[in-house]
């Protein structure tokens, strides 16, 4: 009955990575044997008793504890087939040969991996501009990947480089990498040549003005509307003529906006902290090599990925180890009391003010609570500060630079 179950447990022969060893046992006491065997921590596959004879496969290095454990026991042990990393090995022991060209690989890979011999540029720079400001800090092929002053190269790039907002240079084996990334565009803006008015982006009260080009037609204290016109691009020459400009002003208008938060005291959220699975890529160079088969998926659940570097003798390789991870999601019930619905709604108060009033002055905050059976409703008045002023062309044919007053077209007027 015990060699059928253990037969059945040990049906795959894992873990035996450096060699396997088919091993027989005739006569003794052969459950002794076995339970000894793996109070030791000896790894058995393949067990199987019958008919007073026992087979097994074991680990070479695992074989002389086998034959002192067996002879114990009176169990005449013999082996059988051998295979596997252990005694391959053994085969070629004897060959120095071998092991010093391997020796000598290991060597000339660590001297390569000293010397760079590969530049890598990503993101959004010129590449020759880049190559060029390299080689002029010292960062070029062929030379020692020691001692190279890659802080100096980030802050050349950053000068140097039109619209460069960050940039990183490393070093990993003999591969510099240096990545650029452009800081966001601005708004698209109308040409300078282009005739335009200022508008209002909201309602607002105007608290402050600073007009470059243009002439103002809003006073401070007074109110304006989403649309109305704040500064104009047309000018009277102070004759019967008007000139068309391209109107250029900051605006800044104070105005109210009212926003509501709701915390619920009982919630089903989901978080990724369930069973995780991870699927591992040989990378070299360019190539990712999976290291799995089948699809590299797991549904209803977060990816992450990380990055391993390998090498002989301490020195960096061109291979990596991808490692992929997906993390299941899980759904739990969370009740809420009072005070940790108020401080969800801190959290998410505060969110909300840095992703979407970060370009404005909060003047005062207002927090209304709303009565609700179901959890906390808060509704928050703000006053804000900020730019109100927008660019909007003017719908002119502009044939001549200049055009009687009584033709101004009404858009420019209103």
């Amino acid at each position: 009955m015990m060699g059928k179950n253990m037969n059945t447990a040990s049906r795959a022969p894992r873990g035996l990575y450096l060699g396997t060893v088919e091993i027989k046992g005739i006569g003794g006491f052969q459950e002794r044997f076995l339970s000894e065997m793996l109070d030791k921590g000896v790894k058995l596959r393949r067990v199987r008793c019958a008919d007073g004879i026992l087979t097994a496969v074991i680990s070479p290095l695992s074989y002389r504890l086998a034959a002192v454990t067996a002879k114990k026991y009176g169990i005449r042990l013999r082996a059988g087939k051998r295979s596997g990393l252990y005694f391959a090995a053994q085969r070629y022991s004897r060959r120095a040969g071998l092991y010093a060209g391997f020796i000598v690989f290991c060597l000339m890979l660590s001297v390569g991996q000293a010397t760079v011999a590969d530049i890598r540029i990503e993101g959004d720079a010129p590449t020759a501009q880049v190559v060029r400001i390299l080689e002029e800090c010292g960062i070029k092929r062929g030379v020692s990947s020691h001692g190279l002053d890659l802080s100096q190269a980030e802050r050349r790039l950053l000068l140097e480089l039109e619209d460069a907002a960050w940039v990183d240079v490393s070093v990993v084996g003999c591969r510099v990498t240096t990545t650029v990334h452009n800081g966001t565009a601005m708004p698209e803006m109308l040409d300078d040549d282009t005739p335009c008015n200022i508008i209002s982006t909201r309602d607002a009260a105007v608290v402050e003005t600073v007009v470059r080009k243009g002439k103002l037609v809003t006073q401070i204290g007074s109110g304006v509307q989403k649309g109305g016109l704040l500064v104009s691009g047309a000018v009277a020459d102070g004759g019967e003529h008007v000139l068309y400009q391209h109107a250029s002003a900051e605006i800044i208008g104070e105005f109210s906006e009212t926003r509501e938060f709701f915390v619920p005291y009982k919630e089903v959220i989901r978080k990724a902290d369930g069973e995780k699975t991870e699927f591992r890529y040989l990378v070299f160079m360019e190539d990712v090599y999976p290291l799995f088969w089948g699809e590299a998926f797991v549904e209803d659940a977060l990816y992450t990925e990380r990055t391993e570097i390998i090498g002989p003798l301490g020195a960096e390789s061109p291979f990596r180890i991808r490692v992929g991870t997906y993390t299941r999601y899980t759904e739990r019930e969370i009740t809420r009391c009072d005070d940790d619905c108020i401080a969800e709604f801190r959290r998410l108060r505060s969110d909300f003010e840095e992703n979407f009033y970060s370009e404005y002055d909060v003047i005062s905050v207002v927090e209304r609570l709303i009565p609700d059976e179901k959890g906390l409703r808060v509704a928050v008045d703000y006053t804000l500060r900020g730019n109100i002023a927008q660019e909007q062309a003017i719908g002119v044919d502009l044939t001549a630079s200049q055009k009687p007053l009584a033709e101004l077209p009404e858009a420019a007027t209103s």
